[in-house]
């Protein structure tokens, strides 16, 4: 039940403190979750004063489930303090925090339990002093309009197009160029990241305690501020590679251990959902822990977000191997998700003998397995396990990887290098002391280009490039603006989901792939192909197939196939076996072609928008599929005729037989109605109405009733039916099969009839 929160405030105001005038003036709604009267003059907590926000916008005037909020004049000392805890240091000068009544503030590093006032780290300051208006108790939703919210806000989730860009936790280090929090493009993710929770003993921990807490609490403000959803990513390859998971979730009870202590962090740390980076399962047993601990998360999260009034996001980071995706149990564990991740990127390194490209986006006719490249990993994810292609977000990499000892060979002519045996030999900026992997972020990349010292060569197979110094016999694969602007088109082109980045702390300081891969999450809609689908055009079935304009009008080659058979196209604003029509206002060209006859579709067709190469009057081996759909019964109805079916029935008053035939009744407003009513003995054309006349029958009006009699001979068994049917007078009187069922009445003539 959801009490009256005015009342509520306004007692605990006098219980508590004195009863300001203006407290009369903070009210709270339970029902929406808001309090009226906040203004800027004010701050507000959420954890009965453990912690003080300035309230500055609307946007902060939410607070669900189950939540006590204290509202109070504003104290900038307050807000820019935190309660002291004993169990962390405190290794930045100048923190004030409050504890036994007064503001502290630390000289140097404070080690865990110095506690203020104990020796000369603290400096002893103002009494503590807030003025408090008021106090209000949030309940959260139950019932069904709990179940109703959840509902909703999983839809919206899945509605959206998602950048999600992983932060790494050690970014904030030299390495990493000190990528703090506010280097940060906000505007260009709808998700953020966090990486990593690590899981140790069962249970998820903060991997840096020194840095962990304050990133941890900054970046929850920072995505809060923002409107990004925050997810705690739990794992990561190194933490994998520890074994940890399997351990973990070897048996149900540690499954429940472990999806409880991942619920706790995510709601210590102020998480919107969980992202797990089990890298990878890869056994039968393993596979069922994964789809337990999936399952586990997926009924915690619910659960929890019924008490919250929140709907908890899960996602996982998952291979793109084809021979180990079955191990992460898609048919069962992606629908318990919001976002597959695909991490598109290692695909090749200094782990392999021979180089080959960290992220291709096609396969190299060269490559030993055809499928183990990015295009084809989401494929595989979208076709063979039929994972929804909006849930499906592919990983760009914003680094590259290395070889040493790379000769000139050109394997792939005028690509020397590609696919020639290289060694573990060169360090990159973001390998630790000893390691060899040649892993470079972009803004190290693209330094290297321009010190002329690398030549660039682009795969126009793989669509990516790579830099080769011939000196050094260096090898660097990596992603530029070219292929990642391509795998931007794709993605949207191929009505996915969105994207994934590792790592944000790769891209130069100006954001340069990050502004490629924000249009991912600006593309509301494909920026080629705007819609596929099935429409009625005077009662006459269309496939219809609509384009962006000025894309229509280039040299790009739009063919649409159904069943793989070609049946029309598009080429530099002409079209082929098709019409076209131009939609003001709209920029879009829209293509159709009537489905009747030979070229008639059914349930179960599959039709595709292509665009490939050449040009008209050549096949086309390559293309990519635009948009794709399968003709189901529903696509197939004419909304005109199942209103024409309903008015029809709603028409016919009754059918009757005896010995001189039969009679079918009518409405006057169906008998003038240009609909075609048809009788039928034992199936045989035998009379019919339509716009006011009758033919093979005689009248009789009565009110507003018109009786048609057949005068025919029957016989008992005759089955005698009256339908609702296509055409007009005169052509054939074939049933609507757009109609699932065209039959208004119908009687088996008994000899009791026929006395």
């Amino acid at each position: 039940m959801r009490l009256n929160k005015i009342t509520a405030a306004l007692l605990l105001s006098a219980v508590t403190f004195p009863l300001y005038t203006f407290a009369a003036t903070l009210s709270a709604n339970d029902s929406t979750n808001t309090i009226t009267g906040l203004d800027t003059s004010q701050m507000i907590s959420r954890d009965n004063g453990q912690k003080w926000e300035a309230y500055t916008n609307e946007k902060q005037n939410n607070f669900p489930g189950t939540l006590t909020v204290t509202v109070a004049m504003k104290d900038d000392q307050a807000i820019n303090s935190v309660v002291y805890d004993p169990s962390m240091a405190y290794s930045e000068p100048y923190t004030v925090v409050r504890y036994n009544g007064y503001y502290w503030t630390n000289k140097w590093w404070a080690n865990p339990g110095e506690v203020p006032g104990s020796n000369e780290v603290w400096t002893k300051g103002a009494k503590i002093d807030i003025d408090t208006l008021a106090t209000f108790k949030f309940t959260p939703y139950s019932g069904q309009e709990a179940i109703d919210f959840q509902k909703d806000q999983k839809a919206k989730v899945a509605e959206q197009r998602k950048v999600v860009g992983y932060f790494p936790e050690w970014g904030v280090y030299d390495a990493h160029n000190n990528f703090t929090p506010d280097k940060i493009d906000f505007t260009q993710l709808t998700h953020l990241n966090y990486g990593f929770g690590v899981v140790k003993n069962g249970e998820v921990k903060i991997h840096d305690t020194e840095k962990g807490p304050g990133l941890l609490a900054q970046l929850d403000d920072m995505t809060e501020d923002a409107g990004v959803s925050y997810m705690a990513s739990i794992g990561g390859w190194n933490n994998s590679e520890e074994g940890v998971f399997e351990a973990a979730t070897a048996t149900d009870a540690g499954v429940d251990k472990l999806a409880n202590s991942m619920l706790a962090f995510m709601l210590e740390w102020g998480f919107d959902g969980i992202d797990v980076d089990w890298e990878y399962p890869d056994t039968e047993v393993e596979k069922t822990q994964f789809t337990k601990l999936m399952q586990s998360l997926r009924s915690k999260l619910d659960a929890q977000g019924k008490k919250d009034d929140k709907y908890y996001q899960l996602s996982a980071a998952v291979t793109t191997n084809h021979n180990k995706i079955a191990f992460i149990n898609p048919e069962v564990t992606a629908p318990l998700m919001d976002s597959v991740n695909v991490m598109a990127y290692d695909f090749h390194g200094a782990f392999d003998p021979i180089t080959g490209h960290n992220a291709p986006l096609y396969a190299n006719s060269q490559d030993a397995d055809p499928k183990f490249n990015a295009s084809s990993a989401m494929k595989e994810y979208a076709e063979t396990y039929n994972v929804p292609k909006n849930k499906l977000l592919m990983g760009v990499p914003f680094y590259g990887r290395g070889w040493g000892d790379v000769e000139p060979t050109e394997i792939v002519q005028g690509l020397p290098g590609l696919f020639a045996p290289g060694t573990a030999t060169v360090q990159g900026a973001w390998d630790d002391v000893g390691q060899f992997t040649g892993t470079n972020p972009w803004y190290v990349l693209k330094e290297k280009l321009a010190s002329g010292d690398y030549t660039r060569y682009w795969d126009r197979e793989s669509r990516v490039p790579y830099l080769y110094n011939a000196a050094t016999k260096e090898f660097l694969t990596y992603d530029d603006p070219q292929s990642i602007r391509e795998k931007v088109d794709f993605i949207n082109n191929q009505g996915y989901g969105g994207a994934i980045i590792w790592d944000l702390s790769g891209d130069t300081p100006d954001h340069e792939l990050g502004s490629i891969v924000k249009d991912v999450k600006d593309a509301q809609e494909q920026s080629e192909a705007k819609d596929l689908r099935l429409q009625y055009f005077n009662n006459v079935l269309n496939i219809v197939a609509e384009l962006d304009e000025a894309h229509q009008a280039g040299e790009n080659r739009y063919m649409v196939y159904v069943n793989n058979i070609y049946r029309m196209e598009s080429y530099a604003g002409k079209v082929y076996y098709c019409s076209m029509t131009l939609q003001p206002g709209e920029h879009t060209a829209r293509l159709t072609q009537a489905a009747k006859g030979t070229a008639a579709v059914k349930a179960g067709d599959v039709i595709e928008l292509r665009k490939a190469t050449k040009t008209p009057g050549y096949s086309s081996a390559e293309y990519t599929v635009l948009k794709k759909i399968t003709v189901t019964e529903e696509m197939m109805k004419n909304p005109t005729l199942e209103a024409d079916m309903e008015k029809a029935k709603e028409g016919l008053k009754g059918l009757t037989v005896n010995k001189n035939g039969f009679s079918i009744v009518e409405t006057k407003d169906l008998f003038n109605a240009k609909l075609r009513i048809v009788g039928y003995v034992n199936g045989a054309y035998n009379m019919e109405t339509f716009n006011g006349k009758h033919y093979y029958s005689s009248k009789k009006e009565q009110g507003n009733d018109v009786t048609l009699s057949a005068n025919r001979k029957l016989k008992v068994g005759d089955k005698v039916t009256v339908k609702f049917t296509a055409g007009s007078p005169g052509a054939g009187s074939d049933a609507i099969t757009t109609l699932a069922e065209n039959t208004l009445q119908e009687v088996k003539v008994t000899a009791d009839m026929l006395k």
